[in-house]
């Protein structure tokens, strides 16, 4: 049966009902078919939780950045020959090499065709493909198209790990980290992170580093765990190079090292993590392990207030009502501080600067304030351009 025939005959397949029926423990393969012929959910889905792990003390509690998301659902259903031509018009237009096949089920999924990926995709897994199989294992475990699946999604994560796949081997490791389809195993998680991070994947050295400075699936070693950290952040990873320097300002599991707290802090604030834009900013006022630079940590202040955190608007606040970094504005500086206290933040100096403000000017700042929590933010008025360079990125293990 050719790819296109087998894609509309399991598109009439997943339509059909089910039946249970009293059977014994069914083996991989037949957990795997038994997810293939099951309906498609007439109810949204729910992605995997995130992972959230990190060093006591050092997590941020930046709420922008645990915007929540919704499951995309498929729209229709498309002919996968319809697909199929798109797709080749689209290559040719771009100028795409024929050397390596399209792979039409990944393309299909970027369009959000989400069973006629899984239809697609069906083929090549069954023949060995790792890729086709870490597909089905995404569709699976977030109901995409399909009925959600997690223990399915853990089988065809399984085999496309064993073929070294390591976005399988991560999503594998993540599954057993938060027993999810499968029995929670922070050892097997580890070993897992650890073999995705051998193949290069930044989210698995991080989260080994996690585990290794929690004591979790690995004997607790925070130099260990530094080394992975590092890796990760030299991949980019701006929640590793967040947590590493924290680690450089604490001390733990490297020697306490201002310079490099700041250039990570610098790295990640650069990739925009919020939290690491409002620890850059002060070692930037502070001039703590990079040269003392008020206008520029004013700008990572703004950036990062204008991304909803307190903190970062208290702090900006205070530099305009002083003039600290930026031309002294009460009418700003107001209205920063009365978004902060909406979002629950107060600050002594504030609330004593406040009193003094003229009653027509606190007005102005009310109305500002108003229209940005109305409006969600994004309305900076200060020039953002970091004025420190970025450091280089070191990626080697210490």
């Amino acid at each position: 049966m050719n790819r296109l025939a087998l894609a509309a005959a399991l598109v009439l397949a997943l339509a059909a009902p089910s039946f249970a029926q009293e059977a014994p423990a069914p083996t991989i393969g037949e957990r795997i078919d038994q997810s293939l012929s099951a309906p498609s959910s007439s109810e949204p889905s729910q992605d995997l939780p995130a992972v959230t792990l990190g060093v006591t003390g050092l997590e941020s509690n930046d709420a922008s950045l645990d915007a929540p998301t919704t499951p995309t659902r498929l729209r229709t259903t498309l002919d996968p020959l319809d697909i199929e031509q798109r797709i080749d018009k689209g290559l040719t237009a771009a100028g795409e090499a024929t050397t390596f096949p399209p792979d039409y089920a990944y393309g299909a999924f970027q369009r959000g065709w989400f069973l006629t990926a899984f239809g697609l995709a069906l083929e090549q897994a069954k023949a060995g493909s790792a890729s086709a199989q870490t597909l089905l294992g995404v569709l699976l475990s977030r109901g995409l198209g399909v009925k959600q699946d997690l223990a399915a999604a853990a089988d065809w994560y399984g085999l496309a790990g064993n073929a070294g796949d390591r976005e399988a081997l991560y999503a594998l490791a993540q599954l057993y980290l938060e027993g999810q389809g499968v029995t929670k195993d922070p050892v097997k998680a580890a070993d897992y992170f650890l073999k995705a991070a051998d193949k290069g994947h930044s989210g698995a050295a991080r989260e080994l580093g996690y585990l290794l400075l929690e004591g979790k699936g690995e004997e607790k070693n925070a130099m260990l765990a530094a080394a992975y950290l590092r890796r990760a952040a030299g991949l980019g990873d701006f929640d590793a190079q967040y947590t590493l320097a924290g680690l450089y300002v604490e001390g733990v599991g490297v020697v306490a090292d201002e310079t490099q707290a700041a250039r990570w802090f610098g790295e990640a604030a650069r990739n925009g993590h919020v939290g690491a834009q409002v620890e850059y900013a002060i070692l930037l006022f502070n001039g703590r392990g990079v040269p003392k630079d008020e206008a520029a940590a004013a700008a990572w202040f703004a950036r990062a207030a204008d991304a909803d955190n307190p903190v970062a608007q208290v702090r900006l606040a205070r530099l305009l009502a002083e003039g600290k970094g930026v031309e002294q504005n009460d009418a700003d500086a107001a209205r920063w501080y009365l978004i902060a206290k909406d979002r629950g933040l107060n600050d002594e100096f504030m609330d004593d600067w406040m009193k003094r403000l003229d009653p027509e000017t606190l007005k102005t700042a009310q109305a500002a304030a108003d229209e940005w929590l109305r409006s969600g933010g994004s309305q900076l008025r200060t020039a953002l351009a970091p004025k420190s360079p970025a450091a280089p990125v070191d990626n080697q293990l210490e």
